[in-house]
């Protein structure tokens, strides 16, 4: 009898990216969970943290810089509160519908909060002569809408608020920053005149040194919330692999140049999905 890690699980983790139509912009977005439900004809999640590479040809002529989510404390709370807001908005909706009634594939989705080039998975049809790469661009993946006091429909997104969109993060850091704790010093022991070698100094040290948080306590760093995993180069200083990172809700941002403004040659990347538990990939939930 063949042992469990012997068992075939029918999953396609791997493949080739590209992108029809008029180019946006240089740089290039990657949707992983979009690319694993096209492929795979099934619904993956945005809300989960994907572990997958990105690889790059030996021939590649470009420098390649690749960004995802912080996989963050705050980033995961952020996103939960999204979601909790999301729930208690369409509450009473949700109770007035018939379970059957509700879309079959919904997912929580958050916009990346950039406007980069959005690419597709590729795969390969055969005809009279040498395979032929196909875009597989169809399938449903609109971003989350809830509505405001005012009747207004707002996703949620990453990046910065707008008329039409809740920053997470920012509305993560509304709900509290960090306060001085103890927030003043007494200047003052108990029996200080007991102990002669009680020091009213090293008192206030006591007090002072670590009241302050080890890190910025006005704020999440909503600005700046993207991490650089590698710089990938088939040059002089040659790297041709991430190896596996976490991409949270499996959003990865391209640019190409030592200024990132080139356009970016799709061809020459690859992009892999760790293999788990969830529906043959390793992605954690984020929500839970």
């Amino acid at each position: 009898m063949a042992s469990k890690n012997d068992m075939h699980y029918p999953v396609v983790r791997e493949g080739r990216l590209q992108f029809t139509g008029p180019v946006i912009t240089p740089q290039i977005e990657i949707n992983i969970e979009q690319y694993m439900s096209k492929v795979n004809r099934r619904l993956y999640r945005q809300s989960r943290c994907y572990s997958m590479k990105i690889d790059i040809d030996a021939t590649a002529t470009q420098t390649y810089n690749v960004y995802a989510l912080s996989d963050s404390w705050m980033n995961e709370r952020a996103l939960k509160m999204a979601y909790d807001m999301y729930l208690e908005n369409s509450e009473d909706e949700r109770d007035r519908l018939k379970k059957g009634n509700i879309a079959r594939w919904a997912d929580f989705r958050v916009n990346s909060g950039t406007d980069y080039q959005k690419c597709n998975p590729l795969q390969y049809n055969w005809t009279a002569g040498p395979p032929q790469p196909v875009e597989l661009a169809a399938g449903e993946f609109t971003f989350t809408r809830v509505v405001d006091s005012a009747g207004v429909q707002k996703e949620f997104s990453w990046g910065a608020a707008s008329l039409s969109k809740y920053s997470i993060l920012e509305e993560y850091d509304k709900a509290g920053n960090a306060q001085a704790s103890p927030n003043a010093s007494t200047n003052d022991v108990p029996y200080d005149d007991l102990m002669a070698d009680d020091n009213a100094a090293m008192a206030a040290d006591l007090q002072n040194l670590g009241n302050l948080p080890p890190y910025d306590a006005n704020g999440v760093s909503a600005d700046r919330t993207w991490v650089n995993i590698a710089t990938l180069s088939a040059g002089a200083a040659q790297r041709l692999s991430t190896g596996f990172f976490k991409a949270p809700c499996g959003i990865v941002l391209i640019t190409a140049g030592a200024a990132g403004t080139e356009q970016v040659a799709t061809s020459p990347l690859r992009w892999t999905v760790k293999a788990g538990d969830y529906k043959g990939v390793h992605a954690p939930s984020l929500l839970e």
